[in-house]
């Protein structure tokens, strides 16, 4: 009888032992999937975004390449972005080639240039289309100085302006409507030298005769106006900056605004008014390579942070979790990133 009453205690005791057990288990289970403190700090900086930033940094510099040999007498760096160059001498970005240090032109700058000289751009936009058709917009994420200026002016503040779908729609028409422009009076600069008739044409267009956008391109302005301009080297020749034209400083004054704007919505210059973007669009809507997500995390119900992180301001959750079809996707992987569900993918459509 003793023994018989023992039993049930005894059975609680081992009941217990392997709750214990399990607790423990089941702690020891969340402990190894919680990434260490050295994960983590790997974790911060070996990520896709930290990437990215050093990404654009070095093509900042390498865009301008040739500063390196000018100012600190890097010949071999100098080489090795003339390699770069000569294997791909146009990237879908903004860049003109006339800068002082330019080494890689942008597709939609010598695309201007040969249409106003007369030339149709078959090379330039062979290569250019091959790109856009398999990588999409990468360069545009990537590479594209203006778009790295604009990413790091966006940086320091968290709180984004987001025009309402409507508005960003209109809005985003803009460059469409500059496009048109810009071609329109490159190719009509082009059919008047063909035809002898440009000298009245030029002198009506003025700065606006070989590439119409350069004026109002914040690349042209940065890399090639304001480089060319005499800068002061001290207190004493600040006076430098009077001699700077009218033009000019109206020019300074609008890449100003376009990174000052940039602090609170991100990229709206590409966004809204670049006409190289839009164009580039028309080729990247189907890429072979673009975004996906995955309906078994994805929660589009109750989550919409892949929205709020992108600096293109792409309605994402709208599309086809397949295949983000959208020509404005820059693919900078900022959803991809930030996705607490980790649904977003890199897919090969």
């Amino acid at each position: 009888m003793a023994k018989d009453a023992e039993t049930p205690g005894t059975e609680k005791e081992e009941n217990r032992d392997k709750s214990s057990e399990a607790e423990t288990k089941r702690a020891e289970r969340a402990m190894e999937k919680r990434p260490g403190l050295a994960r983590r700090v790997v974790g911060a900086v070996f990520n896709i975004r930290m990437l990215r930033r050093v990404v654009q940094i070095l093509f900042l510099l390498g865009i301008n390449g040739y500063i390196f040999a000018a100012w600190w007498g890097n010949e071999q760096i100098t080489a090795f972005w003339e390699s770069v160059r000569n294997a791909i001498p146009t990237l879908p970005i903004i860049a003109p080639l006339e800068a002082p240090f330019g080494m890689i032109a942008g597709s939609f700058d010598t695309m201007q240039r040969e249409l106003s000289s007369g030339i149709f751009p078959f090379f330039t936009l062979g290569a250019m289309i091959l790109i856009l058709t398999v990588l999409g917009r990468v360069a545009c994420g990537w590479i594209c100085p203006i778009g790295t200026l604009q990413d790091f002016a966006t940086l320091p503040n968290r709180s984004k302006v987001r025009p309402a779908p409507n508005t960003e729609r209109e809005l985003r028409r803009v460059k469409a409507y500059v496009f048109v422009i810009v071609v329109g009076l490159a190719v009509w600069m082009g059919l008047s030298r063909l035809t002898g008739t440009a000298e009245d044409l030029e002198a009506v267009l003025g700065m606006f005769a070989n590439a119409a956008f350069d004026p109002f391109n914040p690349a042209y302005i940065i890399f090639v106006v304001m480089a060319n301009q005499v800068w002061p080297t001290g207190l004493d020749t600040l006076w430098y900056l009077s001699v700077w034209g009218t033009v000019v400083w109206l020019q300074v004054i609008f890449v100003t605004f376009v990174l000052v704007v940039s602090f609170w919505v991100p990229r709206w210059f590409c966004r809204w008014l670049c006409p190289a973007g839009w164009f580039y669009g028309l080729f990247s809507r189907d890429a072979l390579i673009g975004i996906g997500r995955n309906p078994a995390r994805c929660t589009p119900d109750t989550c919409n942070v892949c929205e709020v992180v992108c600096p293109m301001n792409i309605q994402i959750r709208k599309f086809p979790y397949d295949h983000m079809y959208s020509a404005d996707c820059i693919l900078c992987l900022e959803c991809m990133s930030h996705c607490p569900n980790k649904a977003i993918e890199l897919r090969f459509s």
